[in-house]
């Protein structure tokens, strides 16, 4: 009986040699320097945690937080559609012939100066204030042809009068009689 049970030990022993891996000659590891990478259960204690972490999360946090932006599509905005705040009226009518706005006097030659000279005194009757552009000639009164011509550009306020000299330069050498005369008057708004 006691040789039987030396025979169980030595079976007990030759299978927990097998088991365990003990025991056996050239065992090589493949190279990975012993270690196996992943995460297997290879060990049989339990990882530990790191040190230094809070244990002791808050837990009286408020509930009632705002969840994101307002939210509000275009429609919801007012509609705005400008309307014109002005009435269309006709502009005012005028005469722009403005030979009747004028009258003139004092048509004389300075022989100093040897200057034909023409004064015209311009009254604006309309509502608005107009501008006027004038034409003076002074004509050899025998043989009708022209000594000179002068163009005023005059701007008179509405109701208003203004008075220019209209001018000439010619060098007479013997004693001429002349006229004078307004040309053209064009008259527009200014």
């Amino acid at each position: 009986m006691h040789r039987r049970s030396m025979r169980l030990v030595a079976v007990a022993a030759i299978g927990l040699l097998a088991l365990t891996g003990c025991g056996k000659k050239g065992r090589h590891s493949s190279g990975s320097g012993g270690f196996v990478s992943g995460g297997g259960s290879g060990g049989s204690e339990p990882l530990a945690s790191p040190s230094g972490l809070p244990t002791d999360l808050p837990t009286d946090l408020p509930t009632d937080l705002p969840s994101g932006l307002p939210s509000y599509t275009p429609s919801d905005l007012p509609s705005y559609t400008p309307s014109p705040s002005y009435s269309y009226s006709a502009p005012p009518t005028y005469n722009s012939d403005g030979r009747n706005d004028i009258s003139a006097s004092d048509c004389d030659y300075d022989e100093s100066t040897h200057e034909f000279q023409y004064t015209l005194t311009i009254r604006n009757p309309e509502t608005q204030t107009m501008r006027y552009g004038i034409s003076v000639k002074w004509s050899d009164q025998s043989s009708s042809s022209m000594l000179g011509s002068d163009y005023e550009s005059v701007t008179v306020s509405a109701s208003g009068t203004q008075t220019v000299t209209a001018t000439s330069y010619r060098y007479l050498t013997e004693q001429t009689s002349f006229t004078c005369n307004v040309d053209s008057v064009l008259k527009f708004p200014n």
